[in-house]
Formats: C-alpha cells, sequence, structure tokens
C-alpha cells in the first residue's frame, strides 16, 4: 500500500527495483543455467543489463544461460524496453484501480505526450505498436536465418533479436553477437531498422504514421487550396533530424576509420552495410558485426560520442538524448549570435527545456566521470596483456556504455570483480531510470516562504 501512495518518481524507481530484484533472483535457479549454477552477482548483473536494456554481460547469453534463463532475459527485456511502470499501470488497470493525476502525467510524460491521449489509450497504442513492429521483424529476421537453424531454434532466435533490437537490448543469443552476419547487409539492415525504430519513442513513431496518412490533430494547418495538412511535432522535427545526422555521420566517420581495419577486403555494400550498422548500433543498442576490440582509435572515439548522446526522449534507449543534445548546442550557436532566445523550425525553446538540457548534460559527466575514476581505482586482476586499448580507453568505454545502456565493450566486463560488476550495476540503473527522475525524487522539496535575494552577476569564463 505504500508503493501505491508513493510519489511517481519513487514508483518508478521501486518498478525497476523489484523487477531486477525478481529476474536475478530466478535467474540464479538451477534451471536457468545450461551449466554449474551461475552465482548470484552475475544473475544480478544479467538481470540489471536486461531490465535497463543495456546488453553488458559477464556470462554468454546463448551457451551459458537455458532456454529457460534465455526467456527470462526475454521478458526483462520487454519489461524494461516498454517501461516497467507502462506494465505495471496496466495491470492496475485492468484490475479496476483508478490512477492518481500524477501518475498519469508521468505516464504520459515518459513517452513525450504530455498533454496526449488518456493512459488507457496511451497504453493500447504503445503496445500495439511495440508487438506489431516486433512482429513484423521477427518475421523478417526469420525468413533470413531459417537455414541456419532448426525451425523452432530459428523462430526462438528472430523472436529474441527482434525483440532485444526493438528494445536496444543488444542481447544476443549468438556467441559473437552479430559478427557472423558482417557480410549478410539485408539482415544488418533489418537490425538496424528495429534499433533506429525503437530509438526515436513512441511519440516520434505516432507523429510520422499520422503525417503518412494524413490526418489532422490541433496543430494542422490549411494549405492554399484549403487542404488539411498534417504537422510534425517540434519533438518529432528535432529528434528525426539529429537522429539522421547522427546515423549518416557517423556511418561517414566508420566507414573512413575502418577503410584499412576491420572492413580491410570486404567488398563496398558490405563495407557500407557495416557502417550504418555500427553507427545506428551506438546509439543504445549494442549489437556489432565488428569486433570492437580491433576497431580503430577514431573508431572508438565516434562510438563513444554516439553512445554519450543516446537515443530519444521516450524511447527504450538511453544516452543524455538527442534533444539534450540539440538544445545545448543550438543554445551556444545562438549565444556566439547574440540571441537570447533558442529558435528552431520556427519555433523556440522553452527556458524550461534549456535548464533541463544543460542539468542532464552537466549530471551525465559528472556520474560518468565519478564512475570512471571508481574503476579506474578499483582493484582488478587484469593483465596489460588483455587489454584492447589500455586500461583508460577500456575503462572509459566500459562506464560510457554502462550509463548510456549500449552494452557495447571492449571485452573487460566479464573481467571485472565484484566491486566493478556493483558499480557496473548502479550505473546501468541510473542511466535507465534517468538522472532527472533520481534527482527530483531524492531532492528535498521547495519550502514555503523561501526567502529570494536580490540578483548580483558573477564573472563567468
Amino acid at each position: 500500500m505504500e508503493l501505491i501512495g508513493a510519489k511517481p518518481g519513487r514508483r518508478i524507481i521501486a518498478y525497476f527495483v523489484l523487477a531486477i530484484l525478481a529476474g536475478s533472483i530466478l535467474l540464479s535457479l538451477p534451471i536457468a543455467s545450461s551449466g554449474p549454477n551461475i552465482s548470484y552477482i552475475d544473475a544480478l548483473f544479467t538481470a540489471t543489463s536486461a531490465v535497463c536494456v543495456t546488453g553488458l554481460t559477464v556470462v554468454d547469453t546463448g551457451s551459458d544461460w537455458s532456454l529457460t534463463g534465455q526467456i527470462i532475459i526475454l521478458v526483462l527485456i520487454q519489461l524494461g524496453g516498454v517501461g516497467v511502470m507502462t506494465f505495471a499501470t496496466l495491470l492496475l488497470l485492468m484490475a479496476g484501480a483508478k490512477l492518481p493525476f500524477l501518475d498519469q502525467l508521468r505516464l504520459t510524460e515518459n513517452f513525450g505526450t504530455p498533454q496526449g491521449p488518456r493512459p488507457v489509450q496511451l497504453l493500447k497504442a504503445v503496445l500495439l505498436t511495440t508487438f506489431v513492429i516486433e512482429i513484423i521483424g521477427a518475421l523478417l529476421i526469420f525468413f533470413q536465418i531459417r537455414t541456419e537453424f532448426p525451425v523452432g531454434q530459428a523462430i526462438f532466435n528472430a523472436l529474441f533479436h527482434s525483440i532485444s533490437a526493438f528494445c536496444n537490448a543488444g542481447f544476443s543469443t549468438f556467441g559473437n553477437s552479430l559478427e557472423n552476419y558482417q557480410s549478410q547487409p539485408l539482415f544488418l539492415m533489418t537490425i538496424s531498422f528495429l534499433i533506429v525504430t525503437g530509438g526515436l519513442g513512441f511519440i516520434v513513431i505516432r507523429d510520422v504514421l499520422e503525417r503518412m496518412k494524413g490526418k489532422a490533430d490541433q496543430n494542422n494547418r490549411s494549405d492554399k487550396n484549403g487542404k488539411k495538412k498534417t504537422r510534425l511535432s517540434l519533438h518529432s522535427k528535432i529528434c528525426l533530424t539529429v537522429s539522421g545526422i547522427l546515423l549518416f555521420g557517423g556511418a561517414i566517420a566508420f566507414y573512413i576509420a575502418e577503410a584499412n581495419g576491420t572492413t580491410l577486403g570486404t567488398n563496398e555494400v558490405d563495407r557500407i552495410a557495416n557502417a550504418l550498422f555500427q553507427s545506428a548500433s551506438s546509439r543504445t543498442a549494442g549489437f556489432n558485426s565488428l569486433p570492437q576490440a580491433g576497431l580503430s582509435e577514431l573508431s572508438l572515439l565516434v562510438t563513444m560520442i554516439l553512445m554519450f548522446i543516446g537515443a530519444c526522449p521516450g524511447s527504450t534507449g538511453g544516452g543524455i538524448k538527442t534533444t539534450t543534445f540539440a538544445i545545448v548546442l543550438l543554445l551556444i550557436y545562438n549565444r556566439f549570435r547574440g540571441r537570447e532566445s533558442v529558435p528552431i523550425f520556427k519555433r523556440s525553446i522553452s527556458r524550461d527545456s534549456i535548464i533541463r538540457a544543460l542539468t542532464v548534460l552537466l549530471l551525465s559527466l559528472v556520474v560518468v566521470n565519478l564512475f570512471f575514476a571508481f574503476l579506474m581505482f578499483d582493484d582488478q586482476a587484469v593483465s596489460p596483456e588483455q587489454l584492447s586499448h589500455g586500461w583508460f580507453v577500456d575503462n572509459l568505454f566500459e562506464v560510457i556504455s554502462g550509463f548510456s545502456t549500449v552494452g557495447l565493450s571492449l571485452g573487460i566486463t566479464a573481467m571485472l570483480d565484484t566491486g566493478g560488476k556493483l558499480s557496473l550495476i548502479l550505473l546501468m540503473f541510473i542511466g535507465r531510470v534517468g538522472l532527472l527522475t533520481l534527482a527530483f525524487t531524492l531532492a528535498r522539496p521547495p519550502k514555503k516562504g523561501e526567502i529570494v535575494y536580490a540578483d548580483e552577476p558573477v564573472m563567468v569564463g
């Protein structure tokens, strides 16, 4: 009963914690492993990675977990991708419970629709969209891998990778992720489509579908002929623009950087497909068709930048989000031009959005640096020969990947000691729940009658 009456932020945190703990208990059962029992810390790490749709693993998903264990992981991925709060709210509504106003507001804000449809309609639309896209993705994957496995296993692998890709989880039942498919462009583009779609978020998908259908909403305007035309929201325009720039800009960078590296000797089509896939996956998915440890220093830098930026708000991905990145860049650009406002697409970004974007960026930098420092000083029995690019790069890459819920790794995840694993568990949790949710939940409420003093300028820079 105390949980039902809690603040929305605390309830979200509680739902995620309960899902992780329940998943870790199930994964620690003998039936979940294919061989010797997996330690609880590894089960907890895997459950956290699945619920937080990260994809970092300390044991091999395909060989160390039994079919039961893989199904548990898949359920946790689906819960974490769509949102534990979404499923919990759905169960409450099905049981006839009434949702408090603050919970309704928080639920709609999670999908970027603070003034959108009612919770019941929103939940139905989100779940229907999710399952339709995942089923279509599973069918496309199945027809491409059906000759490689028995029918039952091919169906499960197709469904597993479709859900994992759309939820931007990065878990794979294949031992080396998708490296065996680096010469199959169609397969890579199918996974990329699921990753990008899941990373856009429900509000953007809905806006695009309504635009394609030509439906009119409150933002519609008539053209010269008097016909109504559907306009995309400012949020959707920013998300689509930034996502497109990052996707193709990253692909160009990877194409150039790996020309004499991991893609050397492959044909032109495969090089382009792998560059696009690396760019899409780096934005919080975590699949890899190229060995990450073999990437050049430039490719690793681009990957870390893309991981840190992440996906769009209200999506299955993490990172500081595309809108945060866009708002900060626009703020800097307009300050150089002497503007007080931050215009884009004939609209101005609100002051509250600017402050939230700056807060997210600064908090993210602080969190990443704190956890990076901890891992650097944590006593780990890792010899220099086991590191691909040195202690500094490998750890920084791992921390950014965990915080942004990406799941890409240079190979040190399984080598972490208990302290390192616990730190990444906490980091993945922070990255998935969201820094603002944690900050607003843990912060003290504003005091009534607080004294406000006069402003005085302070030299900056």
